[in-house]
């Protein structure tokens, strides 16, 4: 009590009550820490998915460094890069931007993009100064998916490029290659962009894509051929050689067209995925078609050599046909091996009329009457000779009036046309006469030159003998001392004299005509 009055000063001094609120030092922090929760949640809400690709190495992948991108935008990049558990293949996990995520359909392609060299060219420079990254193409599909296999090359075609896909049958690849061009008009108008054997090994399925506008071009009966390489060939017109470019001649290509006997009706574009043929050369594409075929066969009895499976059969220089096959067989009642051609036959081109659709072929009854009637006029098949040069040969069909009388022989399976000997066969015929011919008479000359030497040739050797005295006792008598010649020259001395006496007297009388009557008169 005392201590307390001694002090009031100190009696009186209050106690401050505790704050409730934080200070200012604390607030910054608070806001460091509330910005920091806003960001991330606000990076949690904006990150995207998280997609895994798989590619067969890791060449030039970088995790936290190499992008995706599509269409050179950034749209994600490359966490991690680690091995499958296998360790057959490299498992690329990818961040992906959420305002990209609705680019990864189940029919989304990934591939690597880094410089590569191909016959198409060279692409992927850039990335020597930006490094390698990955590219997506986005699919269609509607359904998503989170993990990938990568392509190993890039697409062909994107799906954003506008045109269509057909298909291709082909005996064999030749030189194409994927990126080889599809040519028309010489114009490229689009690529290879895929290939794979057919299911039974005979033949190859090529997948083009033509570029639109240029895709309306194809329709129902357009034909494509291979165009690699340099075409050469030998007409009237002396030799001529084509290609469809210099790139074609580099890496192959596909050329195409429509048929020369346009419709009045244009033809609509073909379908998408459509399937054409795909033939070995232009001629070949451009032959005219015909499904309406008829076998038959045609028996040679002289050498068929030059003649290959595929050689027309030739009417008056349109194609009617062609050999399939090339046999021989044994005649027994004969004792020889005729040969036996296979040939195809479009009969419908013979009995085609002015006006009739192309496409009627005539009834099995009609054919028959045809052909009957033909084989009655003398038409028959032969041999001919294409180039003396390479010795190719086809089967030619024609009338032959004079040929021998013959009739369709309707065998099963195939009926036989009959055959008429060909023309060198018939002039190697006649030069074997005339050969035969010229040496009787060449025997008939040596017999005769026999009998002049046997027979003429002594009595020719006296005769000879005469003539030699003969010409011995005339050169005795015009020698230049002997009594004839010293005749002869006073003979024609005396000759002499008579002429000029002859002369005077002509002169006389040129002057005195009358001297014939009164004489000469006296000077």
């Amino acid at each position: 009590m005392l201590e307390n009055q001694e002090n009031p000063e100190q009696a009186q001094v209050k106690v401050a009550k505790p704050r409730r609120l934080p200070t200012l030092v604390w607030i910054i922090p608070l806001l460091a820490v509330g910005l920091s929760l806003f960001l991330g949640v606000k990076a949690l809400l904006e990150r995207g998915p998280e997609i895994t690709l798989q590619f067969s190495k890791a060449e030039g992948l970088e995790a936290n460094k190499t992008r995706l991108k599509y269409k050179d935008v950034n749209i994600g990049t490359v966490r991690q890069v680690v091995l499958s558990e296998d360790r057959s293949a490299v498992l690329v996990k990818i961040q992906v931007h959420s305002n990209a995520k609705n680019l990864l359909s189940e029919d989304s392609r990934f591939w690597v993009v880094r410089p590569r060299v191909t016959v198409g060219g060279i692409s992927g420079l850039a990335t020597l100064l930006s490094g390698v990254y990955i590219a997506v193409d986005p699919g269609r599909s509607d359904e998503e998916s989170r993990e990938f296999v990568g392509l190993e090359e890039p697409p062909a075609i994107t799906s954003d490029t506008r045109g269509r896909q057909f298909r291709l049958s082909s005996d064999t690849l030749g030189s194409l290659d994927i990126g080889s061009p599809v040519f028309f008009r010489r114009i490229q108008v689009g690529r290879v962009i895929g290939y794979s054997m057919m299911k039974d090994g005979k033949g190859v399925d090529i997948k083009i894509f033509v570029d639109a506008p240029y895709d309306r071009f194809v329709t129902s009966d357009s034909r494509f051929w291979h165009a690699s390489g340099i075409d050469v060939g030998m007409g009237s017109e002396g030799i001529k050689v084509s290609m469809q470019s210099v790139v074609s001649l580099v890496m192959g290509g596909i050329a195409f067209s429509s048929p020369e006997e346009a419709s009045e009706t244009p033809q609509p574009p073909a379908q998408a995925a459509s399937n054409f043929t795909l033939h070995p050369d232009q001629a070949a594409a451009q032959r005219q078609p015909d499904s309406n075929y008829q076998k038959y066969l045609l028996v040679f009895h002289e050498s068929v050599r030059g003649l290959l499976p595929g050689a027309p059969l030739d009417f008056r220089g349109i194609t009617v046909g062609e050999v399939s096959s090339i046999r021989m067989e044994y005649d027994k009642a004969h004792h020889e091996h005729p040969m036996i051609v296979e040939a195809l036959l479009y009969p419908g081109r013979f009995s085609r009329q002015k006006g009739e659709a192309a496409t009627s072929p005539p009834s099995e009854q009609q054919t028959r009457a045809m052909l009957n009637d033909m084989v009655a006029r003398g038409f028959r098949a032969q041999l001919r000779t294409n180039s003396l040069i390479s010795g190719q040969r086809y089967v030619a069909l024609d009338y032959f009036p004079k040929a021998q009388a013959a009739q369709m022989v309707w065998a099963k399976p195939a009926p036989y046309l009959p055959t008429q000997p060909g023309s060198l066969d018939s002039l190697q015929d006649q030069l074997m006469t005339i050969a035969s011919t010229l040496q009787t008479t060449l025997q008939h000359a040596d017999k005769l030159i026999s009998h002049l030497d046997q027979e003429i040739a002594p009595e020719f050797s006296t005769t000879l003998k005469d003539a030699r005295k003969t010409l011995e006792q005339a050169n005795k008598v015009l020698a230049a001392d002997s009594p004839m010649q010293q005749e002869m020259r006073d003979t024609l001395r005396e000759v002499g004299r008579a002429a000029s006496s002859v002369r005077n007297l002509a002169d006389l009388l040129e002057r005195q005509p009358e001297a014939l009557l009164k004489g000469k008169k006296e000077d």
